[in-house]
């Protein structure tokens, strides 16, 4: 083959190459259903609000009746969302570790009003003259009454920095930079959330199983939910974020200190789809009134009731349709916020109505009260709700 033939037979391949890549983009743009009238209603929303994208699975009649996603995954590639589009769920993860805590104590006889102290090792929590009259016990620390202070100054870790150990949080040492957590009421008196509660339950769950957190929740709740694209890992993100929704700050721009790394995983570095999130909330609703490998009936009665306040039980809020926390509401839900991400999880206590909203921008700093964010979640949840008549 002459000199000038391989030049042109190069090219002939780079043009068919590039032209095949041109038509499988654009069978995959075709390939996204149109919006539904309601889902188009959503669209308009996240535009209104100026969220970057969305991923949202809303429960019918006791099933996924549909998931999609809504805009960018990132802005600079034009990534789409999809029902596939991993997000760090933030605090929707307190109810799956929740969930764990009483599993794992149930099965080894452990009762939810011991002292945790028994079943930490390496560190304790600090005994002071608030524990002196009541000592903290796994009951305090799943509804919030243990009084311990926040691990989370500035929500700690971005992807460049480097990654303390539990103990150096827990203890207050460097790179952790917290103080040490230290009980600041007498616990069981009130209710206050309590991020440093869910902290404490992480070595107390590793120590009584003698498993990491990860393989225990792996174990207990993952697998038996049927969650298969959820997982707690500090580092595939590092060098391949085409899996996941880039995190946005208030002002559009990634932000800089997320995807958010900690040690802490218990409390909200759970990495998840918003379907395997609906199909955890299907699985324990099931549990509650029927039966489900998830976990026991009884056990599961105990994480839906009341117990700190009238609306908050050991796992969930209690409360009406929109998410509003409510005395004896017909609703379980959580939400989460975190380094450029918001959440919320909510179903009925029939399992026959209920949805779940990612989306990838959020406060900062990350722990603000006021989050507009959350307005386009709520804002969606009415139209789902009214659309398909949820009840009260």
């Amino acid at each position: 083959m002459t000199r000038k033939h391989r030049g042109r037979l190069r090219w002939l391949i780079a043009f068919t190459a590039f032209n095949v890549s041109m038509v499988l983009a654009g069978a995959s743009q075709a390939s996204v259903a149109p919006f539904t009238p309601l889902q188009q209603q959503i669209e308009t929303l996240r535009k209104e609000h100026d969220i970057p994208g969305a991923s949202i699975a809303v429960i019918e009649n006791g099933r996924i009746a549909w998931a999609r996603g809504f805009g960018l995954a990132d802005l600079a590639s034009g990534r789409l969302v999809t029902a596939d589009t991993l997000f760090q769920a933030q605090s929707i993860t307190k109810t799956l570790t929740s969930l764990a805590t009483v599993k794992l104590l149930a099965a080894e006889e452990i009762a939810l009003d011991e002292p945790v102290n028994r079943y930490l090792t390496g560190w304790t929590i600090p005994e002071n003259n608030y524990t002196k009259k009541v000592p903290v016990s796994f009951r305090m620390l799943l509804n919030h009454t243990g009084g311990l202070s926040n691990p989370y100054p500035d929500g700690c870790c971005g992807p460049g920095e480097p990654l303390p150990t539990l103990q150096q949080v827990l203890r207050g040492m460097p790179p952790a930079n917290n103080q040490p957590l230290t009980v600041e009421r007498v616990p069981g008196t009130r209710f206050n959330y309590c991020n440093g509660c869910y902290t404490v339950l992480q070595p107390a769950l590793e120590y009584i199983s003698q498993q990491t957190f990860p393989s225990l929740m792996q174990e207990l709740v993952f697998t038996p939910a049927g969650m298969d694209n959820t997982s707690f890992d500090n580092s595939f993100f590092l060098n391949d974020t085409s899996t996941i929704a880039i995190p946005y700050d208030v002002d559009g721009k990634p932000h800089g200190r997320a995807p958010m790394r900690h040690p802490i995983l218990s409390t909200g570095l759970m990495w998840s789809t918003a379907s395997d999130l609906a199909r955890f909330k299907l699985a324990f609703t099931k549990a509650l009134n029927s039966g489900h490998p998830l976990i026991d009936q009884p056990l599961a009665v105990q994480l839906s009731i009341p117990s700190s306040t009238a609306n908050r039980s050991l796992g969930f809020e209690l409360g009406n349709r929109d998410a509003d926390a409510k005395a004896r509401g017909g609703y379980l839900f959580h939400s989460g916020t975190g380094n450029g991400a918001v959440s919320l999880s909510i179903i009925s206590l029939d399992g026959n109505h209920g949805a779940v909203f990612l989306i990838n921008k959020g406060p900062n700093p990350w722990l603000t009260t006021n989050i507009p964010q959350y307005a386009f979640i709520k804002d969606s949840l009415k139209l789902i709700n009214t659309e398909d008549n949820w009840p009260y």
